[in-house]
């Protein structure tokens, strides 16, 4: 495969496996690929400027062939395939991931230069470079506000930042604009010398494109740093962790799947587990009355006779009313007139007395 065609290829490997692919960026097969395509990149990174030479600092940009223009952007896409790098280790991925950050603003930072070194950087971009105190290691305070702010004071810093975003903005989509109208160009033409420096002026665009793009993606990334380092400067580490969270981690574990679901008690009341109700009876009381979720541990009776001591169980009350109390006068004439007499007085009160003509003394 040539030069060319592999470079093509890496391209369009990150594009549509790695950028926009189905894969968690954390699996393991997502990883393994992003470490094969940095392979395939830094080889021929080796290739283009060793063994082959193509790029020279003596030379200037009129000096460089169409052809070879494309290749400066390799260190553009190994910035993003360095950003996307995560170790399998859990226990180490934040620290090693600020290592690729850091790797990753470098290279975009790289990728500025070598556009700087030929001019093809705009004086927007090359005077931010300038600015910079170490050009391959910006900080985020520098990417902003450096020679904007003499006062320094937040509110100016916020301004100027808005001001610069604004203005990065106008120029990406300026560019964006020019380089669909030099697309449509291109494809227009029968490949005749016109056609040649269209190609040369599209692929001009597209790196001054992808410079905005590097600037983007570094601002990104020292976010990202600066959250990572913070976290692993304030987090507790592995080795600092308490040890009362292992030892209720061996407490509570168990390699008996078949006990989970086995009853305590058989139907004739016989122990079907060991369990232990008051062992370690001062331990258990400091977890129910502390800190966390853990719930008392004692018998039924202990917990009602418990309830009855602190009075949180209502006690005495009436009779509870028989319901077969009016059944045992069934048979009894007399009660049953009685009854009768009764229900008839309730009636012919109810006719003579009308309902609200109680006392009216209030009525206004």
């Amino acid at each position: 495969m040539s030069v060319s065609s592999e470079f093509d290829a890496v391209v369009r490997a990150y594009e549509s496996q790695l950028r926009s692919g189905p894969l968690r960026q954390d699996s393991e097969e997502y990883q393994a690929q992003v470490s094969s395509t940095i392979e395939r990149l830094v080889a021929l990174k080796d290739k283009l400027f060793g063994q082959l030479a193509l790029f020279s600092s003596n030379e200037t940009l009129d000096d460089l062939p169409t052809s070879s223009l494309k290749y400066l952007a390799v260190d553009y896409y190994l910035a993003l395939l360095c950003a996307r790098k995560q170790p399998a280790d859990p226990a180490q991925r934040n620290r090693f991931k600020v290592m690729f950050l850091n790797k990753a603003v470098q290279l975009f930072m790289q990728f500025l230069v070598s556009l700087q070194d030929y001019g093809i950087l705009d004086k927007y971009l090359a005077g931010k470079l300038e600015s910079f105190n170490e050009t391959l290691h910006p900080t985020l305070q520098e990417l902003f506000t450096a020679g904007r702010n003499p006062t320094g004071d937040e509110l100016g810093q916020a301004y100027v930042k808005r001001q610069q975003k604004i203005e990065i903005h106008q120029r990406t989509k300026q560019l964006d604009d020019r380089l669909k109208l030099l697309q449509k160009k291109y494809g227009d033409s029968d490949g005749d010398s016109d056609g040649d420096e269209v190609y040369r002026e599209l692929m001009l665009t597209k790196l001054s494109n992808l410079s905005y793009a590097a600037l983007n993606e570094v601002e990104q990334n020292l976010y990202e740093v600066e959250l990572l380092e913070n976290f692993l400067k304030n987090g507790p580490r592995v080795e600092e962790l308490p040890q009362d969270s292992t030892e209720h981690a061996k407490e509570a574990y168990t390699d008996k799947l078949e006990v989970l679901n086995k009853p305590l008690l058989s139907k004739q009341g016989k122990v079907l587990q060991n369990f232990t109700l008051v062992d370690n009876k001062s331990k258990l009381k400091d977890k129910v009355f502390g800190y966390g979720q853990y719930g008392p541990t004692m018998s039924v009776e202990q917990f009602l006779q418990n309830e009855l001591d602190t009075g949180r169980v209502l006690q005495g009350g009436g009779e509870i009313p028989d319901d077969d109390a009016d059944k045992k006068h069934e048979d009894d004439d007399a009660w049953n007139d009685a009854q009768t007499y009764k229900a008839r007085e309730w009636d012919e009160f109810k006719e003579t007395h009308a309902k609200g003509s109680g006392n009216t003394m209030n009525r206004g």
